[in-house]
């Protein structure tokens, strides 16, 4: 039954195309279900043994352990896509998660920061440092682009085309070409030129934003970062990695862009998911900058 599970993911893999936090969601999921099975069904065999009375005390599981209906409604898209590729591949003679039905999940509109937070964060790097250089560069092309966290720390040094003004993001059929603003320009041009060789890095090749060993920085060391400015510029909500996303996407339609031009600058690869961002923006991170306490600011 485990080795149905990485044969899944596999298909998901080189058959779609998942992206990888796709595919450890997926993977991670339905090791929880196969552990449920195990505990409560420890006779199951085979996944045609778990019919739809044990799939629905699964779920009642989830919520006594308090999974939010996002969750759930995670694991359940998880579970049914799984159980789809099992009939087609003719594991299973009927599917079981049919008569499924995942829970409401109210959604909100994505939290982008107003212009004023942004240009408060963007120079909050003031330091001209190899730190800061970096630092002011990777904020400068996250707000330009709306790269995706992943993204950004996969991004090398060729990816970026300082003479045209252009950064490519992704790799095959999933590549899109964004354009970079002067500002972000500028930053990469004096992180690249006066910083980047000082940590080591190789200057023609190799991950673009590197930590002081010259390795690529991870996604936890962006928010970190990231972390770090919120605080220094005194912003007093709940700010990631992924708000600099959204505030892109948000501004550039409120600046006239069109849908079809930000879906395809973000890589959407449906025109409703970038419809989210022409939805009033929440309270909580439209007030302008915040003097409250330090307590407050920590993410």
């Amino acid at each position: 039954m485990e080795s149905q599970i990485e044969q899944f993911i596999q298909y998901l893999a080189t058959q779609k195309h998942y992206a990888g936090n796709t595919l450890m969601a997926y993977r991670n999921d339905l090791l929880q279900l196969y552990q449920f099975v195990m505990n409560t069904r420890p006779y199951a065999s085979s996944w045609a043994r778990v019919d739809t009375l044990l799939l629905q005390a699964y779920l009642l599981d989830l919520k006594a352990k308090a999974y939010s209906s996002a969750s759930i409604a995670r694991k359940i898209a998880a579970l049914k896509s799984f159980y789809y590729y099992l009939t087609e591949m003719g594991v299973m003679v009927s599917n079981p998660t049919l008569q499924l039905e995942p829970p409401r999940v109210t959604k909100h509109p994505p939290r982008a920061l107003n212009e004023t937070q942004v240009t408060a964060l963007l120079n909050a790097p003031a330091e001209p440092s190899p730190k800061g250089l970096r630092d002011r560069a990777m904020l400068e092309l996250m707000y330009a682009t709306g790269v995706r966290v992943t993204e950004l720390v996969m991004l090398d040094v060729r990816d970026v085309d300082l003479e045209n003004g252009v950064l490519r993001i992704g790799k095959g059929k999933h590549e899109r070409r964004v354009p970079l603003s002067s500002r972000a320009q500028h930053a990469l041009n004096e992180y690249l030129t006066r910083a980047r060789n000082g940590y080591g890095a190789a200057p023609e090749q190799g991950p673009l934003f590197v930590n002081p060993r010259g390795q690529a920085l991870t996604r936890q060391g962006v928010w970190l970062i990231m972390k770090q400015y919120v605080a220094q510029a005194g912003i007093g909500a709940s700010v990631t990695p992924h708000s600099l996303r959204h505030s892109f996407a948000a501004h550039r339609l409120a600046q006239g862009s069109s849908l079809q031009d930000v879906q395809r600058m973000l890589g959407h690869a449906h025109l409703s998911t970038t419809q989210a961002y022409n939805r009033p923006q929440p309270a909580a991170l439209t007030d302008g900058l915040s003097h409250s306490s330090s307590e407050d600011q920590d993410l």
